[in-house]
C-alpha cells in the first residue's frame, strides 16, 4: 500500500511539472520554439512525448489536454483574426494534441515490454509524435477549418490539401528531425535523474 503511494504521489507531482512547463512553453516563446532564419520550430510537443514515456498514456493524453486548452486560450486572446478563426475550434487546439500522445504512449508501453533501449524508444517516439502532431494539426484543420484555412491564406479549396501537404513538408519534417535528436537525449537525462524508466 505504501509502494502504491509513494508511487501515485511521485507520478502526480511529475505530471504537476510537466504541466506548469507546458503552460510556460505555451505563452513564452522562447520555450515553446526555436527560432530559426527562415522558420519556426515547435519543440512543445516533445515534453507531451516524453510525459507519455516517462510517466505514463494517460499522464500525457492530460498534458496534451492542457497544451490544447492553452493553444485555444492563446487563439481567443493573442492571435492573427485567421489562427483565432481557426484554433478556437477545439477539433483543432484540443483533439490533435490528445490523441497523439495516446499512441506514442501506447507504443512506448509496447516498446519498453520488447526490452528496446531508450535512445532507440526515445528516436522512434521523438519522430513519430512530432509527424503524428503536425499531421493531425492540420488534418484537423483540412477537415473542420477549411474554408476558414482557404480563405485566409488567399488559396482555392481545390489548393487546400497540397498547401497543408506543403506545409507538413516545410515544418513537419524539420520539426521531426529535431524531435527525433531532443526527445533521447532528454528521455535519457530524465532517466538518470529519477533512476528509473517508466512510472506507470
Amino acid at each position: 500500500m505504501n509502494s502504491y503511494t509513494s508511487t501515485r504521489t511521485r507520478e502526480l507531482v511529475t505530471v504537476a511539472i510537466f504541466i506548469a512547463i507546458i503552460i510556460l512553453q505555451s505563452w513564452v516563446p522562447a520555450l515553446g520554439y526555436i527560432m530559426l532564419p527562415t522558420i519556426s520550430l515547435t519543440i512543445i510537443h516533445i515534453t507531451v512525448i516524453i510525459a507519455s514515456i516517462l510517466v505514463s498514456t494517460r499522464a500525457g493524453i492530460l498534458i496534451g489536454f492542457v497544451w490544447g486548452v492553452n493553444s485555444l486560450l492563446r487563439a481567443i486572446f493573442t492571435a492573427s483574426p485567421v489562427e483565432r478563426l481557426i484554433f478556437q475550434s477545439p477539433f483543432v487546439s484540443i483533439l490533435p494534441r490528445m490523441i497523439m500522445p495516446f499512441i506514442i504512449g501506447l507504443l512506448a508501453a509496447y516498446l519498453y515490454k520488447k526490452n528496446m533501449q531508450t535512445p532507440t524508444i526515445g528516436l522512434i517516439t521523438g519522430l513519430l509524435g512530432s509527424l503524428l502532431n503536425t499531421i493531425l494539426v492540420l488534418g484537423a484543420i483540412g477537415l473542420f477549418k477549411g474554408a476558414d484555412f482557404a480563405a485566409g491564406n488567399n488559396i482555392n479549396m481545390d489548393q487546400l490539401w497540397p498547401f497543408l501537404g506543403a506545409a507538413v513538408m516545410a515544418n513537419g519534417i524539420p520539426e521531426a528531425i529535431l524531435s527525433a535528436i531532443l526527445t533521447p537525449i532528454l528521455l535519457i537525462a530524465l532517466e538518470r535523474f529519477g533512476n528509473r524508466k517508466r512510472i506507470s
